[in-house]
């Protein structure tokens, strides 16, 4: 029978965040020594005659914004290798290729060392002009299009100039092309293609289809850029905003984000796929190249491969964050976040009117260019309300992977492809709550969450509250219990249900307006709940979370995964 939830001898006055400030200018550092260690492993169950292994070590490196030293690398071997050969790519990337020949029991590489990391997001300024000239040799190969980076493809190239049209500064056209992507693309798990065109046709992809479609835009732009690989680091770190913080999290393991060229500031670092206009100390840069074939580990054997797996530990044994918000716009629709980089023409407004006389044929042109643009290039946001039709429906972020491919095999060949497991441990000391919108009035059936039971005991329940505010308010509906010993142990993540009536007991109905489904539980239960990095069901506002209370102080950077049934 559904509950009708009363809270007593609880006031609130609810400050909703700034919803039209959805660009945050952040003003502070970052700055951590990590202890890192990186466990691989290949299940030989079978003998395997040949077995090789090219995998990338982590770089030293400084920008104006971001720093990485590392030392005490160290790198074990069981069994070891006929052969370990150092590799250094054309970009100057640091490799190891390891060979075993007749394997006849599994194989466990250890890599270690220690990473010391500084982020700076401090105020810089830049009067790089747009377009783009005098660029050198060694910076322009990162123009070149490839496979993935199809920055000569016409479509590419005619949204870039759209995009780009109205660009005084480098940095005007770097902001308006990035903004579009966090605005038009949603993460999702084991994409079928990674390239730029494919991201931009569906609006879908993971850390490298972000990377590839932001760097084809920049290129088609003349703007220099590169993608990165390296690891995340699952280490949350909060922004303080209005009234509460917005908390940073992201998987751990394999993941690919991007520099770009300013002629006056040289290389800087962003993270599209984070919606980040910087990287944080929570990335560990490895290598750096054209595009993800040049970045990512890859191995092969015969006669078949064995199975890869893959467990990073990290200890932060030095975690200082220094963060303060500056200011903020209202731009783009998906939350993004920048340091203070105050981009300045080459002259003052007023003196430029000589300058603007050839720009009307330049920039006259390109205003009519969406016209005729096919509807592709133009991603349709993901369905937030109900369709507006009678009967059976079922919505939310439906399209989740039971389990996570980290790697892409073709014939005896495998490649890392930097998807990971993200799920938020939501039987701890915070209480989670994922918001979702109704349109038309709907009996709900039920609400299920994908999640993953690792032990304990006790019950799980929901309760489905009206919005009060942009946070969780104090009325709705409780579903039924599921007792933690009915759900069975599995790999992967699945479907648990939670319904609102028993038998021929009449289900609540839910008027139209936004809703929040919140987990609880009883007992000592330990369950994991799935989430997609980004705003994959909705926006920015959408996933919130509180220390065991009412106040929903934290607003989280991921979408929680969830269907909810019922009739309209």
């Amino acid at each position: 029978m559904a509950i009708l939830i009363i809270f007593l001898c609880m006031v609130a006055v609810f400050s909703p965040l700034p919803c039209s400030a959805k660009t945050l200018i952040l003003d502070g550092d970052l700055e951590s020594r990590i202890k890192m260690s990186q466990q691989i492993s290949f299940d030989v169950q079978q003998g395997v005659k040949t077995l090789t292994f090219k995998f990338a070590l982590p770089t030293e490196f400084s920008n104006k914004a971001t720093s990485q030293g590392v030392d005490s690398l160290n790198i074990k071997f069981a069994p070891e290798p006929v052969s370990v050969v150092d590799d250094i790519d054309k970009f100057g990337n640091r490799f190891k290729k390891a060979r075993w020949e007749n394997l006849k029991q599994s194989v466990n590489i250890t890599i270690s060392f220690n990473a010391h990391i500084k982020a700076e997001l401090r105020s810089m300024d830049s009067s790089a002009g747009f377009p783009l000239n005098g660029i050198s040799n060694n910076d322009a190969v990162f123009l070149k299009p490839t496979q993935m980076v199809q920055s000569d493809n016409e479509e590419i190239i005619a949204l870039s100039k759209r995009l780009t049209g109205n660009a005084r500064t480098t940095h005007d056209a770097v902001n308006a092309i990035l903004n579009w992507v966090a605005d038009n693309v949603k993460y999702t798990y084991n994409p079928p293609q990674y390239d730029a065109i494919h991201t931009m046709k569906t609006g879908k992809g993971n850390c490298q289809n972000f990377a590839h479609l932001s760097m084809a835009l920049l290129r088609a732009a003349g703007i220099p850029s590169r993608i990165v690989g390296g690891i995340s680091l699952k280490r949350q770190w909060k922004v303080p905003v209005e009234n509460g913080y917005l908390v940073q999290d992201m998987g751990q393991g394999g993941h690919a984000w991007m520099e770009i060229f300013f002629p006056d500031l040289g290389w800087l670092s962003y993270d599209p796929q984070q919606s980040r206009q910087f990287t944080s100390t929570r990335h560990i840069k490895q290598t750096h190249g054209l595009d993800s074939k040049d970045i990512n580990d890859s191995w092969s054997a015969s006669p078949y491969l064995p199975k890869y797996s893959e467990d990073i530990e990290a200890v932060f044994n030095n975690d200082n964050i220094n963060i303060k918000l500056r200011s903020s716009k209202s731009a783009p629709v998906s939350y993004i976040m920048s340091n203070n980089l105050m981009a300045k023409a080459i002259a003052t407004e007023k003196p430029l009117p000589p300058i603007p006389k050839p720009e009307p044929p330049v920039v006259k042109p390109v205003p009519p260019a969406p016209k005729p643009e096919p509807p592709v290039t133009k991603p349709e946001p993901p369905v937030k309300p109900l369709p507006k039709k009678k009967g059976i429906i079922e919505f939310g972020n439906t399209d989740f992977p039971a389990l996570v491919d980290v790697y892409q095999v073709v014939g005896n060949e495998a490649t890392r492809i930097l998807d990971k497991e993200t799920a938020e441990y939501v039987t701890s000391r915070y209480v989670y709550a994922q918001a979702f919108t109704v349109t038309d009035a709907m009996t709900i059936y039920d609400v299920s969450l994908a999640m993953r039971k690792f032990g304990g005991d006790g019950t799980l329940y929901i309760d489905v509250v009206k919005d009060e505010n942009g946070k969780p308010g104090f009325s709705g509906e409780r579903s039924l219990p599921v007792f933690l010993g009915n759900i069975r142990f599995q790999p992967g993540y699945y479907w648990v249900n939670f319904v609102f009536a028993k038998g021929n007991e009449p289900s609540p109905v839910l008027k139209p307006g936004k809703y929040w489904i919140i987990l609880r539980h009883s007992g000592e239960a330990i369950v994991n709940w799935f989430y997609i990095p980004g705003n994959a069901y909705g926006d920015g506002d959408d996933t919130r979370s509180t220390v065991k209370g009412y106040k929903w102080e934290d607003l989280l950077n991921y979408d929680f995964v969830f269907k909810v049934r019922g009739r309209v």
